[in-house]
């Protein structure tokens, strides 16, 4: 019986002789890939119930959380537990745990915080993510054309969804501020701009400079309280409308963070059309976009993992070259490109 059941049990033993010699490392990673869906999940119910924000560098006892925040104890252990697994989270007495500095990153007055990103992630992308097997078999969105009306009509994922954008922002601009010379402009414009993440870095290092945000009315509440957080509230102009509609002129410098990516080719061709019509010739048009390689590998991982979130709302990742053809169609030449932060680019062109 012994000699049996070992066998059986090496026949089907991961790294057994039938897996064809593959090593111990491949199969700790792809296992890690097959289940990685449950830490997006548990970090997003500690954010959504204020577990991180009730946590403390110092020891607290499950009980009390529980009470504060009216939830289960005895699940709550098991999900601080699961937590300290991730790191953001320790484990300090038999029922006792207390943040930790990656934790910390998730409390909602933290700076860059992580708290919206876990929302929009664990609530609207994952549920993006289950309709790609329908895209698959017919090439269809699987939750229809990007809707960010309907989106900003709920509260709750509105904010979420555009506090996400612009924390997601600040590392990304910060390093195009330095990067690109906005002392030559008189306005920029941050089309699409949301509560203006992007705009508030470039503004912040060149004091001289005006903004504009071109967005939809029902984001401007959610864009004034951050830009006056910011301390820009005097120097930003919100002009409500739709991009698919016009492009309000009057800047000499347009900015597009991640605004293609969330269409397809022809409603990115009225885009860049109406912005293109807003502009004097050989005003800037700076287009933030993590960029596809020609061939894809396992350095890419960052675009393709994008590229899929997008896939639901038919939105896609493009390479330079589909760009700068889109570019080159509403009237673009581009200019060049260059590195930023989190794998994004700095994709330069000028009105033609």
């Amino acid at each position: 019986m012994n000699g049996g059941a070992a066998s059986m049990v090496e026949a089907v033993t991961p790294g057994g002789g039938n897996m064809g010699g593959t090593g111990q490392e491949d199969i700790q990673s792809l296992r890690g890939m097959i289940t990685a869906g449950w830490k997006t999940r548990i970090i997003y119910e500690g954010v959504r119930t204020g577990l991180f924000d009730a946590l403390r560098d110092e020891p607290r006892d499950t009980a009390s959380l529980a009470a504060e925040l009216h939830l289960h104890e005895g699940t709550l252990f098991r999900v601080l537990r699961a937590l300290c697994s991730l790191s953001v989270c320790r484990h300090v007495g038999p029922r006792s745990f207390a943040i930790t500095s990656m934790g910390a990153l998730l409390k909602s007055d933290a700076e860059s915080s992580f708290r919206s990103l876990s929302i929009h992630w664990g609530g609207r992308v994952m549920a993006s993510l289950e309709t790609i097997g329908h895209t698959l078999e017919t090439g269809e969105p699987g939750r229809g054309k990007g809707d960010f009306g309907s989106l900003n009509a709920s509260a709750f994922d509105g904010q979420a969804f555009n506090r996400a954008m612009a924390d997601q922002s600040r590392p990304v601009a910060r390093v195009l501020a330095q990067l690109h010379d906005f002392s030559r402009y008189d306005c920029v414009m941050d089309v699409g701009g949301g509560y203006g993440g992007l705009l508030t870095e470039v503004l912040l290092a060149h004091p001289n400079v005006q903004g504009a945000i071109y967005d939809l009315p029902a984001v401007e509440a959610g864009a004034v309280d951050y830009l006056s957080d910011a301390g820009l509230r005097d120097r930003v102009r919100y002009m409500p409308g739709s991009f698919f509609e016009n492009v309000a002129p009057g800047a000499d410098c347009l900015l597009l963070k991640f605004i293609l990516h969330d269409w397809d080719d022809r409603e990115s061709a009225t885009i860049l059309a109406n912005c293109r019509a807003a502009m004097e010739e050989g005003a800037s048009l700076l287009i933030v976009e993590r960029i596809m390689p020609e061939r894809a590998g396992p350095d890419s991982e960052d675009v393709v993992r994008q590229d899929l979130v997008m896939m639901p709302i038919d939105g896609k990742e493009r390479t330079l070259a589909e760009l700068e053809t889109l570019g080159a169609d509403a009237g673009f030449a581009l200019v060049g490109t260059a590195p930023l932060a989190e794998g994004c680019s700095l994709i330069e062109m000028r009105a033609s």
